[in-house]
């Protein structure tokens, strides 16, 4: 009995190794990636997306920046996103004639995206396995499709979102209530003088970092407080106040944009104090603002066609009222 357990133990312990070695296939390489396209970055100096706007990236001194539909510096990630689709896999291929293009929704493409001397066109899905279309040339190629939200986006999506520079250093600092300038000898001078607070450091380094949750383009002409921000290795920005509440927005005109901050960044940046709630604000369900009710005459009765007191409903809360009134 005991031998017949052991033979059936090693029967199933083999199969298992068998199934292992049959799903794994140790030694069988896989079949190499191959990208829709080869395109060697580091030479790229252009690339060009068409979707509902025509956006335009130059690289100039190892940086990339929006030249159209407007000038600003460029969000370097979401660019190395864009130039990344040309290393999708190819998962099949085909070579396309003019006359099925409106089948695969390549008449009038979806988006556009020249890297170099590359076009990519993009058109529809497969509808089974919802993979994209894309064509190079005369080849049709579907691909699995992780990366069209980029190529949907708005111009302003590809903005760097960062207020200053990339490596900026701050030396002049001019907001609402406050002036200071960095002198040679490493040291901050202000208006007014005397005041030990903000640590001009801090709030250097904090300008040199600040980053907007969004970016929108400037619709109208900036108008509000200024802010003008000197860098040690480049011209000053201005910056312009043009919304404080609920949100803090600050506009450059200077590229047309305008940038939202949280409310802690706006808080440090402009050196604002913290709001600390109100001790005996009242709760915004509180009926001091509510119109009373008319007096119940001797004896906690009303007329009934105005209703039922509030002092007797409530357990004499209008009484208590009066004694705070007092």
């Amino acid at each position: 009995m005991r031998s017949r357990l052991v033979l059936n133990l090693v029967l199933l312990v083999i199969i298992a190794v068998l199934g292992a070695l049959a799903f794994f296939e140790p030694g069988k390489k896989k079949p190499e990636s191959i990208p829709i396209a080869r395109v060697e970055e580091n030479a790229l100096t252009a690339v060009t997306l068409k979707n509902q706007d025509t956006i335009q990236f130059e690289k100039k001194d190892g940086h990339w920046r929006l030249v159209g539909p407007f000038a600003a510096p460029a969000n370097e990630i979401r660019v190395h996103q864009l130039i990344d689709i040309a290393k999708s896999s190819r998962e099949a291929e085909y070579p396309i004639n003019t006359e099925d293009l409106a089948k695969f929704e390549l008449d009038k493409p979806k988006a556009t995206l020249v890297l170099g001397d590359t076009t990519l066109l993009f058109g529809g899905s497969d509808p089974i396995n919802m993979r994209r279309y894309v064509r190079i040339g005369d080849t049709l190629y579907l691909v699995n499709d992780d990366f069209f939200h980029h190529l949907t986006a708005a111009a302003t999506d590809y903005v760097d979102k960062k207020l200053l520079p990339e490596g900026a250093k701050v030396k002049e600092i001019a907001i609402p209530g406050l002036k200071a300038s960095l002198g040679p000898d490493g040291k901050w001078t202000r208006e007014p003088p005397g005041e030990a607070k903000p640590d001009l450091n801090e709030l250097a380094t904090l300008w040199a970092t600040a980053r907007a949750i969004d970016v929108k383009r400037l619709e109208k002409p900036a108008q509000g407080d200024k802010i003008n921000i000197g860098l040690a290795e480049a011209p000053s920005l201005e910056f312009t106040i043009v919304q404080r509440e609920p949100d803090v927005i600050l506009a450059r005109s200077d590229l047309g944009l305008q940038y939202e901050l949280t409310s802690e960044t706006a808080r440090q940046l402009l050196n604002l104090p913290k709001t600390e709630p109100q001790a005996n604000q009242p709760p915004p369900s509180d009926r001091s603002d509510r119109p009373r009710p008319e007096a119940a005459p001797a004896g906690g009765k009303a007329d009934p066609a105005k209703g039922a007191p509030e002092a007797e409903d409530e357990g004499g809360e209008g009484t208590v009222d009066e004694q705070g009134d007092e």
